[in-house]
C-alpha cells in the first residue's frame, strides 16, 4: 500500500493519490477501532475470569460450610438416638418402679388388715375399756 501510495505521488495524479490516503486513514481508523475493541474485550475477560475465582472461592467456603454443617447434623442425630434411647431407658426404669410400688401398697394394706386385730389397743382405748388390763404390764 505504501508502495501504491509511492507510485502515484510520483505520477502526480492527485485524485488516486487523495483516495489512496483516505483508504490508509480508513484502514488506520479501523485497525485502531479493532485494537480498543480487542482491549476491551481483553477487559471484561480479565473481570469475568476475576468474578469467576471469587465465585470459585465463594463456593469452596459454601462447601465447606454444608461438610460441618452435615457433620454437626450426623452427630446431633446420633445424640438424638442415644438420648432416646435413654429416655425409653428411664421410662422404662420408672414403670418397674411405679409397678413395685403399687405391690408394696398392696402387700402393706394386706398386712395391716392382718395386724390390726393382733395388736393391743392404744393408751385411750385401755382407759375407755378397763377390761383390757391384761395388756398392761
Amino acid at each position: 500500500m505504501l508502495a501504491e501510495a509511492i507510485d502515484l505521488y510520483l505520477h502526480h495524479d492527485r485524485s488516486e493519490l487523495d483516495q489512496a490516503i483516505k483508504e490508509r486513514d480508513q484502514a488506520r481508523s479501523e485497525g485502531d477501532q479493532r485494537w480498543k475493541e480487542a482491549n476491551q474485550i481483553k477487559t471484561e475477560f480479565n473481570q469475568l475470569k476475576r468474578d469467576l475465582e471469587a465465585l470459585r472461592s465463594q463456593d469452596d467456603q459454601l462447601r465447606s460450610e454444608l461438610e460441618i454443617t452435615r457433620s454437626e447434623k450426623d452427630q446431633a442425630s446420633a445424640e438424638i438416638i442415644g438420648l432416646n434411647r435413654d429416655l425409653e431407658h428411664y421410662k422404662d426404669t420408672l414403670r418397674l418402679k411405679d409397678d413395685e410400688v403399687g405391690f408394696l401398697r398392696a402387700h402393706l394394706s394386706q398386712l395391716s388388715e392382718r395386724i390390726t386385730p393382733a395388736l393391743p389397743p392404744s393408751q385411750e382405748e385401755v382407759k375407755e375399756k378397763r377390761w383390757w388390763r391384761f395388756w398392761k404390764r
